[in-house]
């Protein structure tokens, strides 16, 4: 699936993180490069046991560099779910609703050159004295942890929606998606004839990124303060 170029799996799973296998998947989301620019297109497959597969989704437009792995994983469960870029209001919680003791995810990347390298993982724990009230634990490699808790609840139990409204509640404060993240581009100046940018006008996840890119190309204890924007330019496109 993809262009090999980036592939990033989301699996969810009932149980724990460090307890998932093949046996307690419960979905899993594929999302590739359709377009890979600053401004990039994601292909899109979903499956779920007990419903199969659904069709392919494409992701238009989403800024790459931008945010959380996570909000481009809730962007990419809401075309494959929904079908659209936005979801409705799950509503209040059904007080006979159907709900989760616990469930996980991990966001996985694999390339041609490196398979399986975890990004991400969350832990959604239904609290044991009120149903249909979670806490979700959400980790990553470069923005760290974050933890929320909402309510969630509806009579038939759909995992992927659950993860889907975890994340939106605790990086958005909605039960559905807050807006689009804005490209991270910071402003640059002539130097010596040369645009160059500051190092520290980057915020995260692109500043990271930006610094891991380099390394990959240049050997430096430290990098330099100002950096060609020429090079920011390609990292965008291509990194």
């Amino acid at each position: 699936f993809g262009t090999g170029v980036f592939h990033a799996k989301v699996t969810i799973h009932s149980g724990t993180i460090k307890g998932r296998t093949l046996n307690n998947q419960l979905a899993v989301l594929d999302i590739a490069y359709a377009k890979r620019e600053a401004i990039a297109d994601y292909l899109l497959a979903y499956s779920a046991r007990g419903q199969g597969e659904t069709a392919p989704q494409i992701l238009v437009g989403y800024p790459r560099w931008s945010a959380s792995l996570w909000d481009l994983t809730a962007r990419a469960l809401t075309r494959v779910l929904y079908q659209a870029d936005q979801a409705p209001s799950a509503g209040k919680p059904d007080r006979r609703c159907a709900y989760a003791t616990r469930i996980c995810a991990a966001i996985e990347l694999q390339t041609l050159g490196e398979r399986g390298v975890e990004l991400g993982s969350v832990e959604i724990t239904q609290d044991p004295k009120q149903r249909g009230t979670y806490t979700a634990r959400f980790d990553e490699d470069i923005l760290g942890s974050r933890t929320g808790t909402f309510q969630y609840g509806k009579k038939a139990l759909d995992p992927a929606d659950l993860l889907l409204r975890a994340i939106c509640w605790t990086y958005f404060g909605l039960d559905i998606l807050g807006p689009m993240p804005a490209l991270d581009v910071p402003p640059s100046m002539q130097v010596n004839g040369t645009e160059m940018f500051h190092l520290e006008a980057l915020h995260e996840p692109a500043k990271t990124g930006f610094l891991r890119h380099i390394g990959k190309s240049t050997v430096m204890s430290k990098p330099t303060a100002l950096q060609p924007a020429a090079q920011y330019v390609a990292f965008l496109m291509r990194g």
